[in-house]
Formats: structure tokens, sequence, C-alpha cells
């Protein structure tokens, strides 16, 4: 093999091994647990308003690295069900304590005073009333007003 050959193989090897390194370290980390919100600062993906009332708020996670920060459950609910997206975790803040429940932690009980009116609020599942995330999904399609606002 001549020099020249040897030195384009090596060239092309060492373009692929730089090539793989930058893939990986650009390649998105998911987080580990809850993202903090800025609270009156953050947009909803789904609805557009502000992120302010921390007892509603919610976080989807995707598996691709991405932080959604939604104003109320019923807003991750309907951009879930208008968007195909891969979810790492979901996240909901405890409307009866300070802090996040994940999806398999999480529970929905009826409230009259929700931000965008989807009437539900994240407790842990073992509240006595609590319904799971299929029944919370079924209020949100049966709001007459579904797909209330976002894209």
């Amino acid at each position: 093999m001549s020099t020249t050959v040897i030195k384009v193989v090596l060239l092309g090897v060492a373009l692929v091994a730089i090539t793989i390194a930058f893939v990986r370290y650009n390649a998105a980390t998911v987080p580990e647990g809850p993202v903090p919100v800025v609270w009156d600062s953050e947009v909803c993906t789904h609805c557009k308003m502000h992120v302010g009332d921390p007892r509603f708020a919610s976080q989807l996670q995707t598996a691709e690295g991405d932080v959604l920060n939604f104003d109320d459950p019923g807003c991750l609910f309907d951009y879930l069900d208008s968007h195909d997206v891969s979810i790492h975790a979901l996240y909901f803040r405890n409307h009866a304590a300070d802090g996040w429940l994940s999806q398999t932690e999480v529970g929905f009980i009826a409230v009259d005073d929700s931000p965008m009116g989807y009437g539900l609020a994240a407790v842990p599942r073992e509240t006595p009333g609590a319904q799971g995330s299929d029944w919370a999904k079924a209020q949100v399609k049966a709001r007459p007003h579904h797909q209330h606002g976002g894209s």
C-alpha cells in the first residue's frame, strides 16, 4: 500500500472518530427528575399563557431531552392528544403540597379554579377520591371546547 493510500485511510478513520465523538457529545441528555420552572416567566407549551400558579403546573420531558411546561394539567393532556411525542417522563405539581408527582405517583381530583378551566388538580394517587390519568384525559376530551388553545 502506498503512503498516500495509508494517509487517506487514516484521515477517513480520524474523521469518522471525530464525527462519532461530536454526535455523542452533542446528543441530548434527558433530565433526571423534574426541571425547575421559572414561575410567571415560562410560557405554557399548549395555550401560551404564563406558567404562574405552581399548584397546577405540569411538565413533559421527551425522549429527545426537550422539557415542555404547562400551566394546567389539561393543557398537557390536550397537547399529548394532538402531538406525537416520545415521552421520557411526565410530572405534575402536587396541588395539596409543594413538590412534583411523577406519572406513577399522580392521581387527579376535580377542582373549580384551574388556570385554563380544565378543572383538574394533581394529588398523590392514594388521596381519597383521586382518579387516574385515564379519567383526567377523559375529562379533557369531554370538555365542550376541546383543544382550548395552543398548537
